[in-house]
């Protein structure tokens, strides 16, 4: 109880305050839904106002407007008549008043830039988001010309409870004002109605950007007897999509994790032999509270749930396929993409103590614990000296 209502006493401080319209942005503002020629700006607010979304091309002036009709305390403006691969700069207004600001790049063509991590809520007593997760947000916040960052999954803790989405929101601010937002179901969120307000994205989905096709799946139990129709989607999707092909859920199929000890064995039987029938390049998911590197027939598997969260320790035994881990670090995915070739960066960010109760060191920005080429017959493993011995790296044949 202690710990929620500290929690509540700092985002009250945190609110930004919009005086004179009488409201208070809470969440956001953020980007998500992004096309080559379109975005959905978010936010929300402690009453219920009229917002509007001021606009333009970076550098030129936010010359085109859109509007709410009603007042409403949660907000989801659609910005149309964008031109493609295109930085835009947008200042959001309550009720005539202007507040926060934001960017954001429309998909187009050419190389592109993306992160991926997830897992980020927090783990009261021991620590906050802002604690945990505010030091990873903001170094992906760093990243020069991302396109999008994806979010494997466990945003907050109960996915009902409004005050730790307010926590997930204010700790990614800096994250989520610079770039598209690309959200994925984790077991936390419930499918409970606030993750559907906050991102206004379907249960699963799909889109592209520049040589890159990414699909988007619930990996949860509570899809239930829908399962097979997401499954026959899939198929659909994959059938149809042009680039490198990536796939996004949260439950990992492989992991050592002797909580779940050889992956998600249902999900590993339905959806991998479409993904290697589909030549799928890669899988990012989250849920294990450690990174893994999995290669099996073609495709490779990056857990990525180092977002803030509690870490784990992996064992010893690992599932065939395995190439690399490391425990006890927070960390995100970089990922570049051309037409012909895929490089994928693990980026390592603060080393956490095997108790999680502290943040034993921050890296610096430009440390790589591996990069990976791919196609895997590509391949090759850059690992950086000054992170040993707390960084385990584990092989389990030659590079190729």
């Amino acid at each position: 109880m202690a710990g929620r209502l500290a929690l509540s006493a700092l985002l009250a401080i945190l609110l930004i305050p919009l005086s004179s319209s009488g409201a208070a942005v809470i969440w956001g503002p953020y980007v998500t839904g992004t096309t080559d020629d379109s975005a959905v700006v978010s936010w929300r607010t402690d009453l219920p106002a009229k917002g509007s979304v001021l606009y333009g091309p970076a550098g030129g002036g936010l010359t085109l407007t859109v509007a709410d009709g009603q007042a409403a305390d949660l907000h989801h403006l659609t910005l149309t008549g964008l031109s493609p691969g295109t930085e835009y700069t947008y200042l959001i207004s309550l009720n005539g008043t202007t507040g926060p600001s934001g960017q954001f790049r429309t998909f187009g063509g050419g190389l592109i830039t993306f992160a991926v991590y997830g897992d980020t809520r927090g783990q009261a007593p021991l620590f906050t988001q802002m604690e945990r997760h505010k030091l990873v947000a903001d170094r992906i916040a760093e990243e020069e010309n991302l396109s999008f960052v994806i979010h494997c999954g466990d945003f907050v803790t109960f996915g009902n409870d409004a005050d730790e989405w307010g926590e997930y929101f204010e700790a990614a601010r800096a994250m989520l004002s610079s770039t598209t937002l690309v959200p994925v179901l984790g077991n936390h969120e419930g499918n409970r109605s606030l993750y559907y307000d906050a991102f206004a994205m379907p249960q699963w989905y799909s889109f592209e950007c520049g040589g890159a096709h990414v699909t988007v799946l619930d990996s949860n139990d509570w899809v239930g007897k829908r399962m097979d129709d997401q499954t026959a989607w899939l198929e659909d999707d994959l059938a149809g999509g042009a680039g490198w092909t990536f796939v996004a859920f949260h439950h990992p199929p492989f992991s050592s994790n002797e909580r779940a000890w050889g992956g998600d064995l249902e999900l590993r039987s339905l959806w991998v032999p479409i993904f290697e029938r589909h030549g799928v390049l890669a899988v990012f998911n989250g849920h294990t509270h450690a990174y893994e590197r999995y290669s099996v027939n073609g495709t490779e598997y990056f857990v990525i749930p180092c977002g803030g969260e509690e870490l784990y320790a992996l064992s010893e035994r690992k599932p065939a396929g395995f190439r690399s881990a490391l425990e006890h670090t927070l960390a995100y995915l970089r990922v570049r993409v051309d037409a012909d070739q895929v490089l994928v960066e693990v980026v390592p960010v603060a080393e956490i103590s095997e108790d999680n109760k502290e943040v034993l060191r921050v890296y610096p920005k430009d440390q790589v614990f591996e990069t990976v080429m791919l196609p895997l017959s590509q391949s090759w493993v850059l690992s950086v000296s000054d992170l040993l011995p707390r960084l385990r790296l584990l092989f389990d044949g030659p590079f190729v």
